[in-house]
């Protein structure tokens, strides 16, 4: 083998470790919005047991339609740490499928 070729075959080596960085990095930035999503739900369940505490009156599948929001972003969260973890291992295949990406809807079709 010669020179050109083996300084050939080390810059494909460290273009297929390049673009395996940047796909981890982008899962990695769309597991934090998952798990954004995953804490503000959290949050607003917790803020509407508070108002159920102090009897409030809630509106019809509100508790329900947080719980599935939560679950929701766990099983996204789950199906990206997966996609990470296949990206990082050595002859992982790269990361073009689309992930869990879809966004969760309320009752009234708001985010």
């Amino acid at each position: 083998m010669s020179l050109i070729d083996r300084v050939s075959a080390g810059l494909d080596q460290i273009g297929k470790r390049a673009v395996q960085a940047i796909d981890e990095s982008k899962l990695r930035l769309e597991l934090g919005g998952v798990r954004r999503r995953k804490d503000a739900a959290a949050r607003d369940l917790g803020y509407l047991t508070y108002r159920q505490s102090k009897g409030e009156v809630l509106p019809e599948g509100e508790t329900d339609f947080l719980v599935r929001r939560i679950a929701k972003a766990e099983a996204d969260a789950a199906g990206l740490e997966a996609q990470i973890a296949a990206v990082r291992a050595p002859g992982a295949p790269p990361a073009d499928e689309k992930g869990p990406g879809t966004r969760d809807q309320g009752p009234d079709g708001s985010q």
